[in-house]
Order: structure tokens, then C-alpha cells, then sequence
């Protein structure tokens, strides 16, 4: 997780409309961050739980950082950007992957796995009968975009 504001590589691409959005209460958005809009419109960092309203979708990245830990709605709304952005994956596509939905595990990294294995609670041991089992199941990463392209050991993602 970003603990400081970043700048992020971009390929110029055509922008899809830009919007405005306050920091949900609670939580600190920082500039470079990959953003997810919540159902009543608020943002937080891409991977954020215990949202007061549901997560909706990845969004973007912040043009600029907010801070609302300590408040109940943000000082000033932040833009969300949309385009092509280097992002750190949580392992490196190849060019066999290209075209393929990019999802984020939080405000900073990326994965081509919709799935968020940390959400697996440990299995446990039927003692009657010695077998483990699985007691639940990994949780559904919100899609950030298309993997673009690879430049320079760079993977980019296409977030329109």
C-alpha cells in the first residue's frame, strides 16, 4: 500500500471523461493512488475494506491526494484520471497476456488474477474423520483495466 504520493509513467492516450470525487470518511487517497468509487459516489484506494458504502469499480489514478481519515467527507473533491499507466504487477505479464482485464489488489499494484487469495481463511481439520477443508472463498478484485503493453520491463495498463 502507497504510503506517500507518487507519479506513475503514462502513454498518451485518448482520456476518457475526468470527474470529480470526494474521499469517503475515513480514509487518505494519495496522488498517483489507484482509486475505487463507492456506490455513493466517495473514492477510496483500489483494495480498501470496510468501506461505509459498497465498493462499485476501479476507476482511475488520483491527480492529486486527499486526506479524510479524521473527517466525515473530504476537505475538497480530487480528479481521477483515466489512460495508460505503468503499474507494478504482482508478477510480470508476458506479451501473451495482452488484452487481457487487469485487476487491482490496492492503490498501488496490479494483477491479471481476479482473485484475492489472502481472503482464504485457514482450513481446518475435521477431527472425526482427519480430512481438511476449505472454509471459505477468496474474494472477487475490482477490474482496473487492459494490459496495453510492455515497454522498458514496464507493463501499462489501459484504464479507460
Amino acid at each position: 500500500m502507497l504510503t506517500k504520493d507518487r507519479v506513475v509513467s503514462e502513454k498518451f492516450s485518448t482520456h476518457a471523461p475526468e470527474f470529480a470525487h470526494s474521499v469517503a470518511a475515513g480514509h487518505c487517497v494519495y496522488r498517483g493512488s489507484i482509486v475505487a468509487v463507492c456506490e455513493d459516489g466517495t473514492i477510496v484506494p483500489a483494495g480498501s475494506r470496510n468501506t461505509t458504502s459498497p465498493l462499485v469499480a476501479a476507476i482511475g489514478i488520483a491527480r492529486q491526494g486527499s486526506d479524510n481519515r479524521e473527517g466525515s467527507s473530504s476537505p475538497s473533491p480530487i480528479w481521477v484520471q483515466k489512460g495508460c499507466y505503468a503499474l507494478p504487477f504482482d508478477h510480470m505479464p508476458s506479451w501473451a497476456a495482452i488484452g487481457q482485464d487487469v485487476y487491482a489488489i490496492d492503490d498501488e499494484t496490479v494483477s491479471l488474477s481476479d482473485h484475492d487469495m489472502s481472503d482464504h481463511a485457514p482450513e481446518q481439520t475435521d477431527a472425526a474423520d482427519a480430512t481438511t477443508h476449505n472454509v471459505a472463498s477468496s474474494a472477487k478484485r475490482l477490474r482496473a483495466g487492459t494490459l496495453a503493453g510492455i515497454e522498458a520491463g514496464h507493463a501499462f495498463v489501459l484504464i479507460s
